[in-house]
């Protein structure tokens, strides 16, 4: 399906000249398309991390997006690439479960192995493949590539649950689910399952209620607020609470929620 964007989502870094190579070999094929970069900051080999900011970016990218996400600990073993498309999106990745939490917005349409390699680079690094494999064929499909020439039906590709919080009573017990860059813990628990009085803990440090922003306390205190994508996270006003707490993904997390 043809699109006008790419949105690239990868571990690589931005000190290294790995992401330049993708988008060169991106524009040399396809100099109409547009790339955002979501992030390549995702913390290294953190399969689960880049599902979920995949996630939560997909309502805000434009409408046929071609999502590429490299996060491929496992690139060179013989692990498949596979594309697939949702109502309004398409995604190419590694076959190691980074699409597996899409489908909370939308539900997966078509999948298929990417394994036409008259659309790859001639010569295939072991190492790399976002630049050697993905890179060119994101550039084929947004062009307009039929998608039935990309690689044969693929439904057998990789998942993984996502982490669903639960609640017990007025206890609602969630997880971490990623950690921001300035050290705000951001957990699986909407707004939904809280009330602005709740009491929320994690790593053994406790607090009560709902800040409206992170500027709500004073400098240096620790906070609760809704962040940006609709999830409880644990901040400290001007200051990070993941190294301050040792917070880190998969912590368990509670809420005593007032009946």
């Amino acid at each position: 399906m043809k699109t006008g964007y790419i949105a690239l989502l990868s571990d690589f870094g931005v000190n290294d000249p790995f992401v330049a190579a993708m988008k060169g070999i991106i524009y040399s094929r396809n100099k109409r398309v547009s790339i955002i970069d979501i992030t390549h900051n995702i913390p290294p080999q953190d399969i689960k991390t880049c599902a979920f900011y995949l996630m939560v970016t997909m309502d805000y990218m434009p409408k046929n997006t071609l999502f590429v996400a490299v996060v491929d600990p496992f690139v060179g073993t013989g692990r498949a690439a596979i594309w697939a498309r949702t109502k309004n999106y398409q995604f190419l990745v590694p076959d190691n479960g980074i699409i597996s939490w899409i489908e909370e917005k939308e539900k997966i349409l078509s999948a298929r192995a990417l394994n036409n390699s008259s659309i790859f680079l001639e010569k295939i690094s072991m190492t790399f493949h976002g630049r050697d494999i993905m890179a060119p064929a994101a550039a084929e499909i947004a062009s307009g590539f039929k998608e039935e020439k990309i690689g044969p039906i693929f439904t057998n590709y990789r998942r993984f649950p996502y982490p669903h919080p639960f609640r017990t009573g007025n206890r609602v017990t969630g997880e971490v689910i990623a950690i921001d860059h300035f050290g705000n813990v951001i957990t699986n628990i909407t707004r939904e399952y809280i009330t602005i009085n709740s009491l929320f803990s994690v790593a053994g440090k406790t607090i009560r209620g709902l800040s409206a922003t992170y500027a709500s306390v004073p400098e240096k205190s620790p906070l609760c607020v809704i962040g940006a994508f609709d999830y409880l996270e644990f901040s400290i006003r001007n200051g990070n609470f993941s190294k301050e707490s040792q917070v880190k993904v998969g912590d368990v997390v509670e809420a005593i929620v007032e009946l």
